[in-house]
């Protein structure tokens, strides 16, 4: 979970199932013969899955980017950009996107969290 906002967006499909797998193997260690699912064992451990945990960590670190000296790595909210005031206008201007790289880089998730 070291540095989840910046490699959190870009993993694959197998590579959040591989480290999924690793809790549940360790889950499955630490609970001996009382295991008797993953969920129960999530539950009698207090923990979350880990897929939650990072979007956890992620939208905690872009909500505290927004009051920082960092705030100019974020996108203006869209009410600065339009002048107007609206019901999305605390919404920030999502980054518009060619690659999927670019979709998938830190700052674009964080945007898209908020």
């Amino acid at each position: 979970e070291y540095a989840a906002p910046v490699w959190s967006p870009g993993l694959s499909k197998h590579q959040v199932d591989q480290l999924e797998r690793l809790q549940r193997r360790a889950c499955r260690i630490i609970m001996g013969p009382a295991y008797t699912g993953y969920a129960s064992a999530l539950e009698h451990l207090k923990l979350t899955t880990l897929a939650e945990r990072r979007e956890s960590l992620c939208l905690n670190f872009a909500r505290s980017l927004i009051n920082s000296e960092f705030e100019h790595w974020l996108p203006r909210p869209r009410s600065s950009i339009t002048g107007r005031s609206t019901r999305n206008g605390q919404k920030l201007d999502i980054p518009k996107a060619k690659t999927q790289r670019y979709r998938n880089s830190p700052i674009p998730y964080l945007t898209r969290l908020l």
